[in-house]
């Protein structure tokens, strides 16, 4: 039996497929094991960045506090 995706579901997949997308055009690749945050809330990361640091391959989220 076939069950309805969530929306974070959803959301998720089409991340991946842009992900693939990205890495294919710049050549970066993200390797991440249980780094994955979701947002509960429509526009919850809406003003979410990265900090990359290129010498260690890390690549953090920053959250700005309102």
């Amino acid at each position: 039996m076939n069950t309805p995706q969530s929306t974070t579901e959803i959301n998720y997949d089409k991340f991946i497929a842009e992900l693939t997308e990205l890495t294919r055009k710049y050549g970066v690749a993200i390797q991440s094991v249980g780094g994955v945050i979701l947002a509960d809330t429509q526009g919850e990361f809406s003003k979410v960045s990265y900090r990359a640091d290129i010498s260690s391959g890390d690549l953090y989220p920053e959250f700005p506090e309102d």
